[in-house]
């Protein structure tokens, strides 16, 4: 089964510091993802990710017969198989107590059409969130609530660095999710394929529980503390706002995010739907 397994014992192996360079985000990196956990890439290949490089420490591959199942199909379809140290290990994961378990895929390719594509859009355009887990919290939300797409815009984190996809848990590779579009320019295209731009903010907007989620809708999310800038605020059709009782300002982005996505889906998938049957109906 492990014949063509490499060992590596060195962390100063090239292909260490090839794990180290896609995790820090360098710019030389931004064609792969690091994925950490088996079940990341497995998401990956489900989704049709080409795996470049997996590593696996020897331990895992001993004891773990499904993690060494995967790791053998992998080398048969000329993925480079790694076996490494725990010391390796620890210096190719990211993560404070590695899985045993890392590999180096191919970025997504996703346009702004895509995004668009599926109708009626329910869009997620968020804007300058900057932690990381906040952003993989909403991706994740985003595809159990039906959301059609994610935009990130401004100064948003990488939604493919490895924090994001770890706090997103796969959902990333299950909803279209595009990155650095500019606000202003994602609005005019979002309105040019008939959405309407909503902006959810702290106070002022209409609540949450009055709008219309069921039309084509591309909500815009802003970062944290800082929330939307006025500019963007101004350029939406209308303002969405969360009650909010006791001294709150506002609500954390994923919060935010995944109360809205959660009214859009009870709006389109249970309040629009038929009642169930009962005995009358049936004579």
């Amino acid at each position: 089964m492990y014949t063509n397994v490499e060992q590596v014992t060195s962390r100063r192996n090239v292909i260490v510091a090839a794990f180290r360079g896609v995790a820090t985000g360098q710019v030389a990196a931004h064609d792969r993802v690091l994925l950490d956990g088996r079940h990341l890439v497995e998401e990956a290949i489900r989704a049709g990710l080409s795996i470049t490089v997996l590593a696996m420490t020897a331990s895992r591959l001993a004891d773990d017969p499904a993690a060494a199942a995967l790791a053998s199909s992998l080398a048969d379809a000329d993925t480079r198989v790694l076996s490494v140290t725990d010391r390796v290990m620890e210096a190719m994961s990211p993560v404070t107590s590695p899985s045993g378990f890392v590999a180096l895929a191919e970025r997504p390719t996703v346009t702004l059409d895509e995004v668009m594509a599926r109708r009626p859009q329910l869009v997620l355009g968020l804007v300058d969130i900057q932690n990381p887990g906040n952003l993989g919290a909403i991706i994740r939300t985003a595809h159990a609530g039906d959301a059609t797409g994610i935009v990130t815009t401004g100064e948003c984190t990488d939604p493919y660095g490895w924090k994001a996809l770890r706090g997103a848990m796969g959902g990333t590779f299950r909803i279209p999710v595009v990155r650095r579009t500019a606000p202003m320019s994602l609005v005019a295209h979002a309105r040019s394929c008939g959405l309407e731009v909503v902006a959810i903010v702290a106070r002022g907007g209409t609540q949450l529980y009055d709008v219309d989620l069921t039309r084509p809708t591309l909500a815009m999310v802003g970062g944290e503390g800082t929330g939307l800038p006025q500019d963007l605020v101004s350029a939406a059709d209308g303002a969405l706002s969360i009650p909010m009782l006791g001294a709150a300002e506002s609500l954390n982005a994923a919060t935010a995010a995944g109360l809205v996505i959660y009214e859009a889906f009870r709006q389109r998938h249970i309040a629009s739907a038929p009642p169930p049957a009962t005995e009358d109906d049936n004579r």
